[in-house]
């Protein structure tokens, strides 16, 4: 590096000095002419200064300095061919020549070192972009990492949180005298066989952390009747002795959403658990869908005694329960899984009281296209 400079260096003096040898034996050959001027001579070398001036050092700026005032004093200063004899008026125009052949190499040094300052700066700016856009590359992708490992870590808390609902369900349907007839008890006993392994599934997707290839999450459109439906069955003995009624609205369109649907029934399972856990024996569960702007929002309320505004958001933290919670059930998990499961499907879960009393806990995910459905398919249950 500092040979090539050296080089570069070398070239720069040796292309401006022959070119002021060039001029000089140019303006030299033509000095007997009459109708040259020690003008023309005072324009040429200042321009050679200019030039030399804007591509190297201070140095060369002053050698050409004092090249061309020798060179003008000799070739167009009477008596011509000879140094340090000129009249007063000329006296003054080489002094001028010199002062003004300073100020612009002084002015185009300066310039020539601003505009490689703003070239070093220019460049240092570019690297800094480049170093923060690698930055932000890398903070997106332990966004990415961190948000994964939460719904990891929800999934496995789920597990533990949840997993005594449908063994519970199985275990009472197998009980030959719990008078369930073998072929319906047979046929729940499969779908909870098959909700566990689904949500044993998903937890699998989740165990290779960081791979990157998206696949944690399975989003696909689902019918919210279905999905309601499914989330009531999977519930089951959870629901005992509350009647559960589910609201669609009357429109020739299946309502369309788009999930996850094992971590959905997961939510909608926790939000009707809680419902039946806090509302009196005997009351129902009123489950509301709804299709809002781009979104589906499905409402699952109770006539419990609610929350106090000072718990509206710290329910939904991992081991925070509402001050009204039975003593003797749950861990305070259901709300952080749920709202942990709905916003890893751009979703989310709010709380807002429901009017005459109660709770209301709102799923809002996004919506999917609506189809058109037999109006016999319509429903209130």
């Amino acid at each position: 590096m500092m040979q090539s400079r050296s080089w570069r260096s070398t070239v720069v003096w040796v292309g401006w000095l022959g070119a002021w040898l060039l001029v000089t034996v140019f303006f030299n050959s033509l000095s007997d002419m009459p109708t040259i001027r020690i003008a023309h001579g005072v324009l040429a070398y200042l321009l050679l200064i200019i030039g030399a001036s804007r591509e190297a050092k201070l140095a060369l700026s002053v050698v050409m300095v004092v090249l061309g005032y020798l060179a003008v004093d000799w070739i167009f200063v009477p008596p011509r061919h000879a140094l340090g004899m000129p009249s007063d008026l000329d006296f003054v125009l080489l002094v001028g020549f010199v002062l003004t052949g300073a100020v612009i190499s002084r002015l185009m040094t300066r310039l020539r070192r601003a505009a490689e300052i703003a070239t070093n700066r220019a460049a240092e700016i570019e690297r800094l972009s480049e170093e923060r856009l690698a930055l932000e590359r890398d903070a997106a992708c332990i966004t990415v990492l961190n948000e994964a490992e939460r719904l990891k870590n929800a999934l496995i808390a789920s597990l533990v949180h949840d997993l005594r609902t449908p063994v519970a369900t199985i275990c009472l349907l197998a009980d030959p005298e719990s008078g369930v007839a073998s072929r319906i008890a047979l046929d729940r006993v499969g779908e909870e066989a098959r909700r566990l392994g689904d949500f044993l599934a998903t937890m699998q997707r989740f165990v290779f952390v960081g791979a990157g290839d998206g696949s944690q999450l399975v989003i696909e459109p689902h019918v919210v009747d279905d999905l309601i439906g499914t989330a009531i069955r999977s519930a089951g003995i959870g629901l005992l002795g509350h009647p559960v009624r589910v609201h669609l609205p009357p429109t020739t369109e299946l309502l369309m959403v788009n999930c996850d649907l094992t971590l959905s029934l997961q939510i909608l399972g926790n939000l009707l658990q809680n419902a039946s856990r806090y509302s009196p024996a005997g009351t129902p569960i009123d489950v509301t869908a709804r299709a809002g702007d781009g979104e589906i929002c499905i409402t699952v309320s109770d006539r419990g005694p609610g929350l106090a505004q000072d718990e509206l958001e710290s329910v939904f933290k991992p081991l925070h329960r509402g001050r009204a919670a039975p003593r003797t059930e749950g861990i305070g998990m259901g709300l952080a899984i749920s709202r942990t499961f709905a916003r890893a499907q751009q979703g989310d879960v709010h709380y807002q009281p429901r009017p005459g009393g109660g709770a209301e806990f709102r799923l809002v995910l996004p919506a999917s296209a609506r189809v058109r459905a037999p109006q016999a398919e319509l429903r209130t249950r």
